[in-house]
């Protein structure tokens, strides 16, 4: 077996979706697609990941509708659903390589990282990774935070060879359209110049991405690590294409 790519959604400053894209990506290419994933949790400061799985057992146990649909998809799947393991920034890559000694597969090990450059733990880690996909949304604060925090790592990682990063993408995420604004296009041809690149594929401003259950009603789940995406609300999500295009980047 190859190894395992190593992928994180990583920006200097929270809010931007990076728990939420790895979700979405994560579950797409494992559920839908047949990709082996292993998330390594290792935000230790809120466990963002492990709240999201704790949530899916809630609402797959307390919604008759859900627990059904979760009971009718894993009779088809034949895997389980992909591992979530809590770490520190510290210990992170150590220990997705012991899980894989110990016989894990994953193809894709995708890691949930806090957001910031200014603690070494962060910094090394950041550093071990294959490919950095960095969230910029038209937030001036955030786009600004986005593109420091992506120049920053060309630059002192990418650039001087002192990382195994072979690249950095920008993702725009919560674009009030499904395309590029004219805003958008305006800061790629800008971040061009500073040698970023954005991946085509935007994601919109919509609540679908936040859908992750009730215990109640027959609304179905976007974000999940237990499910895919509910093909309703699939349709014009643009996360076929963004997952596509990544798949083509890191090479899987």
């Amino acid at each position: 077996m190859s190894e395992p790519v190593f992928v994180a959604f990583a920006t200097q400053k929270g809010g931007a979706g990076k728990s939420t894209l790895t979700a979405l990506t994560a579950s797409y290419l494992h559920y839908l697609e047949g990709v082996d994933v292993m998330v390594i949790d290792c935000d230790d400061r809120q466990h963002s990941f492990k709240d999201y799985r704790d949530n899916d057992f809630l609402v797959t146990r307390e919604n008759p509708y859900l627990k059904k649909a979760v009971m009718n998809f894993y009779r088809n799947f034949n895997k389980k659903a992909y591992e979530i393991i809590l770490s520190n920034p510290e210990d992170a890559v150590s220990v997705a390589n012991e899980r894989i000694e110990e016989g894990a597969t994953p193809k894709v090990v995708f890691f949930d990282i806090t957001g910031t450059v200014n603690d070494l733990s962060i910094v090394k880690l950041l550093s071990k990774m294959d490919y950095l996909f960095v969230p910029i949304t038209t937030d001036t604060a955030d786009m600004k935070s986005s593109i420091r925090f992506a120049s920053h790592v060309v630059n002192n990682m990418l650039t001087t060879g002192k990382s195994k990063i072979k690249a950095v993408k920008l993702v725009w995420n919560r674009i009030p359209s499904k395309a590029k604004t004219r805003l958008c296009e305006y800061i790629d041809g800008y971040v061009e110049e500073l040698g970023l690149q954005s991946l085509d594929t935007v994601l919109s401003n919509s609540n679908r991405f936040f859908k992750d259950g009730a215990t109640t009603g027959r609304t179905g789940l976007f974000r999940s690590t237990m499910m895919p995406p509910d093909k309703r609300l699939l349709k014009g999500s643009n996360l076929p294409e963004l997952v596509a295009e990544i798949r083509q980047i890191i090479d899987v």
